[in-house]
């Protein structure tokens, strides 16, 4: 009896590994690829990430080899699995620096750092990454066609960077830790002057200062608000505290 099972069981695995190696030869480069866009349209993207991948490891040498790395990247991408979609990408520009498809590359590795930015209340460590990233691609590529919202995100991100360190200095000037909450908003007007948060530093730095008794720095730096933010409403609250003291 024990033979005879033996016997089923050998005759199975020959059947499955003729039909695999048949399987094997019927793949071609355009069959592998028709089967993973079609895993990418109905939103299977770790299947079709792994038959993209596929490309490259059975057919090396051909013209679909590199551009199924970036899709295999842009695959994982979509499911969120940011680490492995990482990799790919420096795999692939490690090998194929001038490849027409590093631009792409490069905005997919930006992509993949800008949606983990956590909301202000985290480390702004990841926002600063991001924003490296889409430099980095703007500078290489001034006139690719990502470079543009590369920018966009850059100033999104310097307004996420200068929500969180204003959000600090408060946390500094709360506990009476003036000057560190003064080197904080000295970083966002010096630093991102052009985000929305660079009024509040401004006032913020004539609260500080006040506390201090460093009235001539307090009306100096209220004399920057009233020139360079007339309107604001940060402006309004400076020249209403300037008043009191």
């Amino acid at each position: 009896m024990k033979k005879y099972v033996l016997k089923i069981l050998g005759c199975l695995l020959v059947i499955s590994c003729t039909s695999q190696k048949e399987d094997f030869k019927n793949r071609t480069v355009e069959s592998i690829y028709k089967k993973a866009n079609s895993l990418l349209k109905t939103g299977e993207y770790t299947e079709a990430a792994s038959e993209f991948k596929d490309i490259e490891t059975l057919f090396p040498y051909s013209s679909r080899a590199s551009e199924g790395q970036i899709l295999a990247a842009y695959c994982y991408f979509c499911a969120s699995n940011y680490l492995d979609a990482t990799r790919e990408i420096e795999v692939f520009l490690r090998y194929h620096p001038s490849h027409e498809l590093v631009p792409y590359a490069m905005y997919l590795r930006a992509m993949c750092i800008y949606v983990q930015v956590a909301s202000v209340g985290r480390d702004s460590k990841v926002a600063i990454d991001a924003k490296h990233a889409f430099i980095e691609l703007a500078n290489k590529f001034p006139n690719s066609k990502y470079a543009q919202d590369s920018l966009k995100r850059v100033v999104i991100l310097d307004d996420i960077i200068a929500a969180h360190e204003v959000m600090i200095g408060r946390y500094y000037q709360k506990n009476k830790s003036f000057l560190s909450a003064i080197s904080r908003y000295i970083f966002v007007i010096s630093q991102l002057p052009h985000t929305n948060y660079a009024k509040e530093a401004l006032y913020r730095i004539v609260e500080c200062c006040n506390s201090l008794g460093l009235y001539e720095d307090a009306k100096n730096i209220n004399k920057i608000l009233e020139t360079e933010h007339a309107n604001s409403s940060w402006t309004k609250k400076a020249k209403l505290l300037m008043k009191k003291n």
